[in-house]
C-alpha cells in the first residue's frame, strides 16, 4: 500500500508540474479504497485514450473469436486504418488462413459490434 501511495504522490507531483490534474482531491472523511483498475479507467478516459484501447479489447478474446488452434498459430498485431495485421507462424499458415479470411473477418466485426468495423485482414509470417 505504501508503495501505491508513494507511486500515486509522485504522478500527482510531475502531473502539478505540468498544469495536469490526475487524482481527485480527498475530503476530509474516509472512502473505500479503488482498484487500480477504475483509477487507470478514469484517466484515460480523461485524455480521451479509451476510444484507443477500447479498439483493441478484442485481442484478449482472441482464442474465443478465431479458436485453439489458429490462436495457437497467429497473432494480432495492429490495426492499420480498417486492415487487422496478423502475425502467422509459417508461410502454410499465412495462405491457410487468407483461404479464410471471411469467416474471420466475421467472427472478428461479430464480437466489435457497432465499436469498429474492419475490413481486411493481412497476415504476414513473423517469428
Amino acid at each position: 500500500m505504501k508503495s501505491f501511495l508513494f507511486i500515486k504522490k509522485t504522478v500527482r507531483r510531475m502531473a502539478r508540474s505540468k498544469n495536469i490534474y490526475i487524482f481527485p482531491k480527498q475530503s476530509k472523511r474516509k472512502r473505500l479504497p479503488e482498484g487500480v483498475g477504475s483509477i487507470l479507467n478514469l484517466a484515460l478516459k480523461r485524455y480521451g485514450l479509451d476510444k484507443d484501447i477500447a479498439r483493441y479489447q478484442f485481442i484478449l478474446h482472441w482464442k474465443e473469436i478465431v479458436g485453439e488452434e489458429i490462436a495457437l498459430r497467429a497473432q494480432p498485431e495492429c490495426i492499420r486504418g480498417n486492415a487487422l495485421v496478423v502475425r502467422v507462424k509459417d508461410s502454410t499458415w499465412a495462405q491457410e488462413l487468407s483461404f479464410q479470411k471471411e469467416v474471420i473477418l466475421k467472427r472478428i466485426n461479430k464480437f466489435l459490434g457497432d465499436e469498429l468495423n474492419l475490413d481486411d485482414v493481412q497476415f504476414y509470417v513473423g517469428a
